[in-house]
């Protein structure tokens, strides 16, 4: 994050970054946090529906530190580390990890068609529509690869395959579609009152797409938690889409960016340092069940 900030900083000048930032109405920043939190239990939602869809039942209180501590894997390439919940779903409850890992790429599959679902609908197609295309065409391709017989040469796989096929159905890939477009459309809220604060000229919809863009772009680079193409997107949309200085638009970004991504980060340690504590009260339970 620091690199990020010099980097806007430079782009942007310290001085005038520091005047934006200064600006900021700071009474509002709960509520962007807020907003994002409530994105967070609406994919905790997702990920008990989807738990339960390859049976898999855990108490909830762990499921939701399991899920919480996920969240310091917001920051890897993809979000891919957040394998690291079928590692603890193993760890404390003996789940398997072949058949808790479709669940974290049923995530995958519909986080990125929610967010291009939120893309369209705020006018993102008519603007770079080959980032939507190339974003929809990866979903699609890991939906075929799934669903075609060919995985199932691939032994190795065992329940993996069947799992994956069960949370990728038509029917559930619209519904988790249409929840995760929800979800993310709350850090888009989150997003605006980041704009809103600053009294940037930009209207919700133009935020939606320079948020959304900006999350793909991240993404594509493989690079972790998006970092520098997330931003630079963003600052870049927001300068444009809002007609804004560099400094206010730099500001935004980082706002947006302390909001969403990083307070993703401290609420998954705060669940990493809950599920460590619960794992370790249950392991004696275990043991005795066993013995």
């Amino acid at each position: 994050m620091v690199v990020v900030v010099l980097g806007l900083g430079l782009y942007a000048d310290f001085g005038k970054l520091g005047d934006e930032l200064a600006s900021f109405r700071w009474e509002l920043f709960p509520l962007a946090l807020a907003f994002t939190a409530l994105n967070y239990l609406l994919r905790f939602w997702r990920w008990q529906l989807y738990l339960a869809r390859v049976d898999v039942h855990v108490p909830w209180g762990g499921s939701l530190a399991i899920f919480a501590a996920g969240l310091t894997m917001t920051i890897t390439p993809a979000k891919l580390g957040e394998l690291l919940k079928c590692a603890l779903l193993h760890r404390s409850y003996g789940v398997p990890v072949r058949r808790s890992a479709p669940v974290v790429l049923a995530e995958r599959v519909t986080d990125a068609s929610g967010v291009v679902v939120l893309a369209l609908v705020g006018g993102a197609g008519t603007r770079s529509w080959p980032l939507l295309v190339g974003a929809f065409a990866g979903v699609a391709l890991v939906v075929a690869v799934v669903r075609s017989p060919l995985i199932e040469r691939f032994a190795f796989f065992g329940e993996a395959t069947e799992a994956s096929r069960s949370l990728l159905t038509t029917g559930l890939l619209v519904a988790m579609t249409l929840l995760s477009a929800v979800s993310w459309f709350c850090e888009c809220l989150a997003a605006y009152v980041c704009v809103r604060g600053l009294r940037l000229d930009l209207s919700l919809a133009d935020t939606v797409v320079a948020f959304t863009l900006g999350s793909l772009a991240g993404a594509a680079s493989l690079l972790p938690g998006g970092l520098g193409v997330a931003e630079a997107s963003m600052t870049g949309l927001i300068r444009t889409l809002g007609d804004t200085s560099r400094a206010a638009a730099a500001a935004a970004t980082v706002l947006i960016r302390l909001s969403t991504l990083w307070f993703a980060v401290a609420l998954g340690l705060l669940g990493l340092a809950v599920e460590g504590r619960v794992s370790r009260r249950a392991q004696p339970v275990r043991r005795s069940s066993k013995g």
